[in-house]
């Protein structure tokens, strides 16, 4: 029995000198010097997207102007197919609306649809539009500055009835007129120059008197407005014998030579005579200066569908009528331009 326990102790001095070695050593590592850190990765600046619309200078596109239609009547490519597009929605040959047709353009309620029809296509070319209404009608009025700055430089006025008898739509009387006064605001506004400013004005219930033209001119004497000369054009559709020619009908002092001037040089025949029965009438009578200008209605060659049904849109002979909103371009150009 003496002898095992023995044994017992020598291996416990044995484990306990073991765990001093090992303490030992551990020690000596804790002792020993840090090594070195490890060297740091490579950091690269990688700059963030940017947008360079922030900060470069870049200039602001500004619009430029935009360019003619045309610089003078003759190049003018858009003056048929638009006056056919005018006649044709007048003269029932196309909805003036949607959903509307216009037989004539006598009655209440067609000469209002022919009315806002009108109305959009004058503020369609950037003018300033009203409707003035009186007692029975109401006239279409489109209002062109001058670009000079001459505000108190007299107006012209540019003109046409819109209404028709109720026989037939009136394509002739006074399609034609009408058209030409659009085709004169859409060429007149692009004008870079524009001494004068323009009236461009549709009157209504001419058939019956006069009635429209009668209440503007009335209103232009009693503001005593400034007038420089007012031109109305009515029934510009025939031309049976050929020859091109154009009446003026009682023209003012000056008017039929500016006339004579620009159809001249177009071989346009210009027959001055006196007629009373249109709306330059309405002006003559007040003391302004005025010229209707149409087709030989009082010369005899004039339409035969005159106040009947028959005067629709395939009657209009549209080359004479170019040849006469040539005419009135130049015309109108001439006297607005000082």
């Amino acid at each position: 029995m003496s002898g095992r326990r023995g044994g017992r102790t020598v291996a416990r001095v044995r484990n306990a000198v073991a765990w001093t070695l090992v303490s030992l050593v551990g020690l000596a590592a804790c002792d020993a010097a840090p090594a070195a850190p490890a060297a740091p990765r490579a950091v690269v600046d990688v700059p963030a997207v940017v947008d360079v619309s922030a900060v470069v200078d870049v200039p602001v596109a500004v619009d430029a102007p935009a360019p003619r239609e045309c610089d003078t009547p003759d190049a003018c490519d858009w003056i048929e197919p638009y006056q056919r597009e005018v006649i044709g929605r007048l003269a029932g040959r196309e909805e003036v609306a949607p959903g509307v047709t216009l037989a004539h353009r006598a009655s209440v309620a067609e000469r209002a649809a022919a009315r806002a029809y009108l109305r959009d296509a004058l503020a369609a070319r950037g003018l300033d539009v009203s409707l003035r209404a009186y007692a029975t009608g109401q006239n279409v009025v489109a209002s062109l500055p001058a670009t000079a700055g001459a505000t108190a430089a007299a107006r012209i006025v540019v003109g046409a009835h819109y209404d028709s008898v109720p026989a037939g739509p009136g394509a002739a009387d006074d399609g034609t007129g009408v058209a030409i006064v659009l085709a004169a605001a859409r060429y007149l506004a692009e004008l870079p120059r524009r001494d004068h400013p323009v009236d461009f004005v549709l009157f209504d219930q001419e058939e019956v008197g006069l009635v429209g033209s009668a209440v503007y001119a009335g209103a232009l004497r009693e503001q005593e407005a400034a007038v420089d000369s007012v031109h109305c054009f009515d029934m510009v559709s025939f031309d049976g014998d050929g020859d091109g020619a154009v009446e003026l009908w009682s023209p003012s002092a000056g008017l039929e030579d500016l006339y004579r001037l620009h159809g001249t040089p177009r071989g346009i025949p210009i027959r001055a005579v006196t007629f009373a029965s249109s709306d330059h009438q309405s002006f003559l009578r007040r003391g302004f200066a005025a010229v209707g200008v149409g087709e030989e209605f009082v010369g005899g060659d004039h339409t035969p569908h005159y106040h009947r049904a028959t005067d629709t849109f395939d009657r209009i002979d549209f080359a004479y009528l170019g040849r006469i909103t040539h005419l009135a371009l130049d015309v109108l150009a001439d006297r607005v331009v000082d």
